[in-house]
């Protein structure tokens, strides 16, 4: 079994390794994967997009636990998402639901089985006292359904909407990645392939006109362009620089594809 941890908790403290060590003691056969713990402090839209961009390249039956969790100790629940192919375990503060938004998900779970919990459970601390033996207890082969009360929905966060014309496709940027590198909302998929085989593309962003290019060194070192990135989403990005730095980017920055077919 496989169980993957996306945090903000940093690699100075000893957070994370607490939670690797509760879930070994439980599980002590289950792998465990660190996706990132270097989310900024609190920032919910950047831990749902590293989850939602890492998770669909995990085997079927891997249990993901994002916790980013401003709330912790309050009100907020802790819940388990069940999909066909994966569990998601994690506040229920929306850091799960961009992972799960193309996937249906077929059972949602308070996390209430105190049995399963690290006594006494901390007010600061539920990556190491809910979350963790709970992804531990479900690795080592107990059912989804003690994990707690069944649940009819969770909270989400809106994915930005997208403005489609014939040839035009409009949106905002999502995620700035530690390049500089503008992830927007924009998808491949919803662009005709001959445009993106053959470049016939130009995306506006921060002010700047930017032509499509398959990789970064098709441009001059320190030159813009656009690009389809790893994730399916278009990039405006800089070869080599911070694009981001350079234009005022920040998350909800607009974009703007346009084509001629």
């Amino acid at each position: 079994m496989l169980i993957t941890l996306t945090t903000d908790f940093g690699t100075s403290d000893w957070f994370v390794g607490t939670m690797k060590g509760v879930i070994s003691g439980i599980a002590r056969a289950t792998r465990i994967i660190d996706i990132t713990h270097k989310v900024p402090p609190g920032n919910l839209v950047d831990g749902a997009f590293a989850l939602a961009a890492s998770s669909p390249h995990f085997p079927a039956g891997t249990i993901h636990i994002a916790v980013i969790d401003p709330g912790v100790g309050s009100s907020r629940r802790a819940i388990a998402l069940r999909t066909r192919n994966a569990i998601f375990i994690g506040p229920d503060n929306g850091v799960l639901s961009w992972a799960v938004r193309e996937e249906p998900v077929e059972e949602i779970r308070v996390l209430n089985n105190e049995a399963w919990f690290l006594e006494p459970v901390s007010h600061t601390f539920h990556g190491r006292d809910v979350f963790a033996p709970t992804a531990a207890h479900l690795a080592a082969g107990a059912c989804f359904r003690d994990a707690g009360d069944l649940v009819e929905d969770f909270v989400r966060l809106p994915w930005p909407a997208l403005e489609k014309g014939e040839q035009s496709i409009r949106g905002e940027i999502v995620y700035v990645d530690r390049f500089g590198n503008a992830i927007s909302n924009l998808p491949g998929s919803a662009i005709p392939p001959a445009v993106l085989e053959e470049g016939r593309l130009t995306t506006a962003c921060g002010g700047r006109m930017l032509t499509l290019h398959h990789c970064y060194t098709d441009v001059p070192p320190g030159k813009p362009l656009a690009i389809l990135g790893s994730s399916g989403l278009l990039e405006p990005a800089i070869n080599g620089d911070d694009f981001a730095e350079q234009n005022g980017i920040e998350v909800g920055s607009p974009v703007r594809a346009t084509w001629q077919d």
